[in-house]
């Protein structure tokens, strides 16, 4: 919702840092909830909705909470540890769930075949950038070009490919029918490229709310189709950044909010919105600049990431976002 319904819209992402913080994350301003499932088991997720379901039954009324589901995003697997990558380090990729050794588990058949030397790959919203050098039968070697910490489950981006969905995965097909009877429940599908591919999952969700997450250059030629078909668009700029060139972010950003002039669904902005705040009890500058720029452009909220799921401030980082559009809104 924007102001002209009366209340802007802030999403926190519950994880690590907000573990049984959901009524305090209520009082300081959160509007609604996200998990991201790529990072849950389905024990860890019921756990979450359980600690939901009693939050909501005290304060007398629900708030949306939204599954982020994988669709078409390709992630690493499950490490034993973070890993320390340098530059020009040579490591090993394996098609599987789990580590062995030092090599990287990635549990996506189909990179594996279609893997060629010189492609580039993106991890973890393309802060760590690796260079094939050699493809084997079910492996494939890299060089470190960009260097940084790895930990499990972070997205995998292979540079220029667009292979779209054919249907739902097992393990997001699994996750909506186990999860669609609470009645709070909505699901943001991850690396949308379609408005087919987005029907894949309106027909599994079987009437539950849909947001359709845009971070992939090419669903910018079918945006305001998706925006039609969804009930509420998240620009993720984290994606979005690795997907194309991160020089024509900006432009991209710009084009959505062009868009945005002929949809008539709710829009919120989300990506390292606040990342400052994921080390810092506030904002920088800019980040407080360009939130009210969007605003004023016509987003109707904001998705917090990291901010509150890993952060050393959840509460403030939600506690700014409220008195930051209350002083908007006046």
């Amino acid at each position: 919702m924007s102001d002209k319904h009366g209340q802007y819209q802030i999403i926190a992402t519950l994880g690590p840092a907000a573990k049984n913080m959901v009524r305090e994350l209520i009082h300081a301003g959160a509007t609604g909830f996200r998990l991201n499932c790529s990072h849950l088991t389905l024990e860890e997720l019921s756990r979450w909705l359980i600690e939901l379901e009693q939050a909501f039954q005290k304060r007398g009324n629900a708030m949306p909470v939204w599954l982020d589901v994988q669709g078409s995003k390709l992630r690493i697997g499950r490490l034993t540890q973070v890993m320390i990558l340098q530059r020009g380090d040579r490591l090993t990729f394996r098609n599987s769930y789990s580590q062995a050794a030092r090599e990287i588990p990635l549990p996506h058949a189909s990179v594996f075949q279609m893997i060629r030397p010189e492609d580039n790959i993106l991890l973890d919203d393309g802060k760590i950038n690796l260079k094939v050098r050699s493809v084997y039968n079910g492996t494939f070697d890299v060089e470190v070009i960009n260097f940084g910490e790895l930990s499990s489950f972070k997205g995998f981006v292979l540079k220029n490919n667009d292979t779209e969905l054919a249907q739902v995965s097992p393990r997001d097909q699994q996750l909506i029918e186990q999860t669609r009877h609470w009645k709070f429940v909505g699901y943001a599908i991850s690396y949308l490229q379609s408005v087919k591919e987005f029907q894949l999952f309106r027909d599994v969700a079987k009437g539950r709310p849909l947001v359709a997450k845009i971070e992939r250059q090419k669903v910018f030629t079918q945006l305001r189709e998706i925006a039609e078909a969804a009930d509420l668009t998240w620009l993720c700029r984290g994606d979005l950044g690795t997907d194309g060139s991160i020089y024509q972010l900006f432009q991209y950003e710009k084009k959505f909010i062009d868009h945005m002039t002929f949809m008539t669904k709710p829009s919120l902005i989300a990506g390292q919105v606040l990342e400052n705040m994921v080390l810092n009890n506030y904002p920088s500058r800019s980040e407080i600049a360009h939130l009210g720029f969007l605003i004023e452009n016509g987003f109707s909220g904001i998705v917090l990431s990291d901010e509150t799921a890993i952060g050393n401030y959840p509460i403030e980082a939600v506690e700014f976002c409220r008195n930051y559009f209350d002083y908007i809104r006046k």
